[in-house]
Formats: C-alpha cells, sequence, structure tokens
C-alpha cells in the first residue's frame, strides 16, 4: 500500500518527490530545465487522461481566492527599515517578501527609485507593446481591449502575454486598469479568457520621491497561484525574481523616455479625464 494520503494523486506525488530532488541538488539551470520539462511532459499526459482539469472559464478552482491588491505598495510604502531606504538611496531595488502560498505560488513587493517623474513611468508601464523581447522572459505582449471610464478617471487595457518559464510558456491575458491620479496599474487575469496561471493579483504604485525632485519611487507588488505540477523552488524563483526585472524593465523604459523629446516636452503618461458636468440653459 502507498504511504501517500488517499486525496493525493500521481501528479502532486510527482511533484513532491521532484520538489525534494531541486532542494538537495545545486541550482543548475540545465537540472532545472530538465526536470521542469519532465513535469511539463507529465502533466500533459495526465491532464489528456482528464486527471487534471484544464484551466478553463468556470473550472478554475482557485481563481478569486487571491485579495486584490488595494494599499498602496501592499502596504509597504511607509514601513521600510532605515537599511532599507539606504538602499533605494544607492539606487538599488529592495525586495519585500510577504508570503509564500506553500508551493502554489507567493505574494511579494519591490520597490525601486527612478530618474523620471510619476506621468512617464506611468506610461512606461502601460506601453505593453513594448514589453516583449524587453521584459525579461516576456516573448509576446499585445493589447486586445481598451476603453476608458471617464466618469472615474481610469482607463482599462487589456493584454495577452506569453512569459517563458524553462521550457514552458505561460499563456496569460491580463485586465489592467489604470488610476492615473492615484498612480496606480491594478490587473488580474481575463475571466473571459484562458490562461496557463490559476489566478494574479497585481499593483504598480508610482508615487512622487519624498525628497528628489522629478524623480518617482516605484512599487511593484504581485501574487500569484501557479499550477500545481510545478515544483516549490521553481515557483519560489519564479515569485522572487519576477518584481525586480518588471522594475528594471520600467525603469530602463521611463528614464529613456526623459531623455527623448517626448519625454521632456509631453512629460509621460496622459490621464483620463473626467467628464464635466453640462450646463443646460433655462
Amino acid at each position: 500500500m502507498s504511504d501517500a494520503p488517499p486525496s493525493e494523486g500521481p501528479v502532486e506525488r510527482a511533484r513532491k518527490t521532484l520538489s525534494n530532488i531541486l532542494s538537495n541538488i545545486p541550482s543548475s539551470p540545465n537540472v532545472i530545465k530538465a526536470l521542469i520539462a519532465a513535469l511539463v511532459v507529465l502533466a500533459s499526459a495526465k491532464i489528456g487522461n482528464g486527471l487534471i482539469k484544464a484551466n478553463s472559464i468556470g473550472n478554475q478552482p482557485l481563481q478569486g481566492k487571491i485579495k486584490p491588491i488595494t494599499l498602496n505598495g501592499d502596504g509597504w510604502e511607509n514601513n521600510l527599515s532605515k537599511d532599507q531606504l539606504q538602499q533605494l538611496d544607492n539606487g538599488k531595488r529592495v525586495l519585500l517578501q510577504k508570503r509564500l502560498r506553500g508551493d502554489s505560488g507567493g505574494r511579494g513587493t519591490a520597490v525601486q527609485d527612478m530618474n523620471a517623474p510619476p506621468a512617464t513611468v506611468l506610461k512606461a508601464v502601460t506601453t505593453f507593446d513594448r514589453y516583449a523581447g524587453r521584459l525579461a522572459q516576456c516573448s509576446y505582449s499585445t493589447v486586445y481591449g481598451r476603453s476608458q471610464n471617464r466618469m472615474k478617471g481610469t482607463e482599462n487595457i487589456k493584454v495577452h502575454m506569453k512569459l517563458a518559464g524553462g521550457v514552458k510558456t505561460f499563456n496569460c491575458y491580463y485586465d489592467h486598469t489604470v488610476t492615473p491620479k492615484k498612480g496606480t496599474v491594478t490587473w488580474q487575469l481575463d475571466p473571459e479568457k484562458t490562461s496557463d496561471f490559476v489566478d494574479v493579483q497585481g499593483q504598480w504604485y508610482v508615487a512622487k520621491h519624498p525628497t528628489k525632485q522629478g524623480w518617482s519611487r516605484v512599487w511593484y507588488s504581485a501574487e500569484v497561484a501557479l499550477p500545481p505540477w510545478l515544483p516549490g523552488p521553481i515557483v519560489v524563483q519564479l515569485c522572487k525574481t519576477s518584481g525586480t526585472k518588471a522594475l528594471s524593465f520600467v525603469k530602463k523604459e521611463a528614464e529613456a523616455l526623459m531623455s527623448s523629446s517626448w519625454g521632456r516636452t509631453r512629460g509621460g503618461f496622459r490621464p483620463v479625464v473626467p467628464l464635466r458636468p453640462r450646463r443646460f440653459k433655462r
């Protein structure tokens, strides 16, 4: 008889076994890629046999479990230590890991100062067509939906991205809400599309730098639930690096905009203008 709990299936046992292997070997990229490849083949076979339900609309048991990120910087904005503030002054990125979701994902925040005003940084964040080939691990990025809510002063942008994860490419359909007045861009999975991630909640928060004129302090916060067949160490690595890679990309884009004539003359993101009430003649 098997020692595994009755509810534990073959894919779960395989994932745990590979997680244990990964935690006891050096972090060799070739070994990790080989193990991920084995997991992809295994998971694909089990999905095809009906042992794992495919990620589809109305069939994502964990989707909606992650709470949206509503606080600026997920609550870290006024809670940095002196050492962390010094690191920012030295031009470094600071990673603030909040928690891991077991082996299925994690939540964390990364922050960095940028030599560009908030409007320009928001422009860099929301120019999604430039992500492919520039943001690490993003091979494809295209906007497939865009609308404005002038009463709320927000813009909705839907983006299809392909993210490389070893030998597996993840298709993700993100639904972004841009609120220039608050300096935020929040996102989640588009419920009308099928994504390879189980659930995602994220936030960009762009604020004026507290002491440097014309600079911004930029926060990237996200929580992700990943497919259960990915081994724990891979999940941890993905969760730890996503924020720093995103900040590195946006910093480069925003500061490049500032060096261009567009960035100097236009100042960056053009906010949505709320509709003014009409005055009727009597």
